[in-house]
């Protein structure tokens, strides 16, 4: 893996931890006070894991629209090309891994990256 796609695997993975955690606060806030309690201790980052019952389409897509989380890559990635190409393949991943309860792994996202078309394959 070269110096930039190292780059590019760091600045994608930060962007992906933060959203969780955004993604947390979002649903806290939107599932109720109920809800809010059995998820009380849970970290931020760990919640879409324990939720009961996991997340849906449609709540995903009342809450995805306030991750931003995205749209610092281009300033940390300024000189390597397709930086939309990352902000677009972040967002899937999160939002395949929210859906589907999968815990984040950075290998799972470079390979997510790859698979994209957003970042050369692990050599």
């Amino acid at each position: 893996m070269t110096d930039t796609a190292r780059d590019v695997l760091l600045a994608c993975d930060m962007a992906v931890r933060l959203t969780l955690e955004a993604a947390a606060r979002s649903i806290r806030n939107r599932r109720g006070r109920a809800a809010r309690a059995l998820y009380d201790g849970v970290p931020d980052d760990k919640l879409y894991l324990a939720l009961t019952p996991a997340p849906t389409v449609a709540e995903w897509e009342r809450f995805a629209d306030t991750f931003t989380r995205w749209w610092g890559l281009p300033s940390v990635l300024a000189d390597t090309p397709r930086q939309r190409a990352y902000m677009v393949a972040c967002h899937e991943y999160v939002r395949a891994a929210i859906l589907s309860q999968t815990p984040h792994d950075v290998d799972a996202l470079h390979a997510f990256l790859a698979e994209a078309d957003a970042v050369a394959p692990a050599r």
